[in-house]
């Protein structure tokens, strides 16, 4: 299963919230990058966009914000977002368990999937991100808390082609 064969979920339902109702923590290091991104989003019907250039910023806007799901690239300059990731979980940091974390990779992710599950990743998404595949990841993240299922597929897969 590749990514852009997900199909769309039916947002919203009981279990999952309409997209105008999330706050969405999203970090990049890329200023343009966030940007096209949160044009993605806000076409798609997420209102509460926050941006973060790096962990650091990610961890206190996370914090004040409360975020619904996180949306992480994986390159962040001196860290990476499964780096971030652990951070978020982290009791002392930041105590988030229970936060989605999506994490955009640009490039193929199979050297990924150890790590990714190792920092509770939910999904790893490929860039650009496709708004289908984002929803999908979504709906499952809200049906069933965790690593996804079709992530598992993704990772599983990127892994035997690498």
């Amino acid at each position: 299963m590749t990514a852009h064969s997900i199909p769309s979920p039916a947002i919203p339902s009981p279990a999952i919230p309409s997209p105008d109702r999330l706050t969405v923590l999203l970090v990049d290091d890329s200023r343009p990058v966030r940007g096209v991104i949160r044009t993605l989003l806000n076409g798609i019907g997420f209102a509460r966009v926050f941006e973060a250039a790096d962990g650091d910023e990610a961890l206190v806007l996370a914090r004040t914000c409360r975020p619904d799901l996180a949306l992480v690239d994986y390159d962040l300059g001196q860290a990476t977002g499964l780096d971030l990731a652990r951070r978020l979980r982290d009791p002392l940091q930041c105590a988030r368990p229970d936060l989605p974390v999506f994490l955009l990779a640009a490039d193929g992710f199979a050297h990924l999937v150890r790590g990714a599950r190792a920092a509770g990743v939910s999904a790893v998404l490929p860039k650009p991100v496709n708004p289908r595949t984002l929803l999908a990841g979504l709906a499952a993240s809200f049906s069933a808390p965790g690593l996804l299922p079709e992530s598992t597929a993704m990772l599983d897969s990127a892994t035997r082609e690498g």
